[in-house]
């Protein structure tokens, strides 16, 4: 048998060399395999195909579980594109190696891109080979991350369900408590992590939204401030073609039609400029005459 079916079999993106040679894996199929770059040795007797990613392979190498945004990551969730390696280790953990050379002890590596966790894991029983269990990666992600990136990782952990709503009371009590009041600002509605960024800056301004709304016509809108203004939070993923280019400017002549007016936000916008779309809504609210529907009447 060879190494990537045995990989493919259990699912997993990280064996041992005894589990590989318990799997029918001879000592030879495992050195070729390496050998071809089919397979990568992250550390002494621990494999991982080459598909792997890059921050996951960086977290076995050091002699760790893949953790935080690594990890959330592997669930699917929204993580930001600029990150460093997260890993965690237990309190006895030794022979600890750079991420970028199993030969380099981690004493004597480049710890710029690598952050380690050393707390005690709150569901140790979700724990696999290769990385923490779902509500750990999110607990960390709150505890480590700046507040808007927080709540937008964990927006995406409510949407895609690696987390549900009736474990957000045994996350605040997690977390530090400077970030409790966080978890209170999650949304599970959002269609996306820059979908996510964008309402956290219209609701810190003050502005009542309301994520994924159903236009008749139109179909489901990313936000809606007050009652009059859609804010569509587009990526280049979802509307780079011409054929979305032509859908998305249908939806907007729709919703103008309708009577509601449309700021559109590009991936670049929501990422770092959100005071300027934040400005642009608020004008959008005051064209419309909807600014009583759109504020809130007190701020949390």
């Amino acid at each position: 048998m060879d190494a990537l079916t045995v990989f493919t079999a259990h699912s997993a993106m990280c064996l041992t060399r005894r589990e590989l040679l318990s799997a029918g894996v001879s000592p030879r199929s495992i050195a070729a395999a390496v050998h071809a770059g089919i397979v990568i040795r992250a550390r002494r007797g621990v494999y991982s195909p080459a598909s792997t990613p890059r921050h996951i392979v960086r977290a076995l190498r050091v002699g760790g579980l893949a953790a935080c945004t690594t990890a959330a990551e592997s669930y699917g969730l929204w993580v930001p594109e600029q990150r460093i390696t997260e890993v965690w280790l237990p309190r006895h953990a030794s022979r600890l190696r750079s991420p970028d050379s199993r030969r380099v002890p981690l004493a004597h590596a480049d710890r710029s891109r690598l952050r380690t966790h050393w707390h005690p894991l709150h569901d140790p029983r979700s724990v696999d080979s290769w990385r923490v269990g779902a509500f750990d990666a999110v607990a960390q992600c709150v505890s480590c991350l700046p507040r808007d990136l927080a709540i937008a990782v964990l927006d995406s952990a409510l949407q895609t369900g690696a987390i549900g709503a009736h474990e957000l009371a045994a996350l605040e009590a997690v977390v530090p408590a400077s970030r409790r009041r966080w978890v209170h600002l999650a949304d599970g509605r959002a269609g996306s992590g820059t979908e996510s960024l964008v309402r956290l800056a219209l609701h810190d301004a003050g502005l009542r939204v309301t994520p994924q709304v159903w236009v008749a016509g139109v179909g489901r809108v990313d936000l809606l401030v007050g009652t009059r203004v859609v804010v569509e939070v587009d990526s280049e993923q979802w509307h780079s073609t011409s054929e979305q280019r032509d859908e998305d400017n249908r939806r907007d002549l729709e919703l103008s039609r309708l009577g509601y007016v449309v700021v559109r936000v590009r991936y670049e916008q929501a990422m770092g400029q959100r005071e300027a779309v934040v400005a642009a809504v608020m004008r959008a609210v005051r064209t419309t005459h909807s600014v009583t529907a759109a504020l809130r009447h007190r701020r949390s």
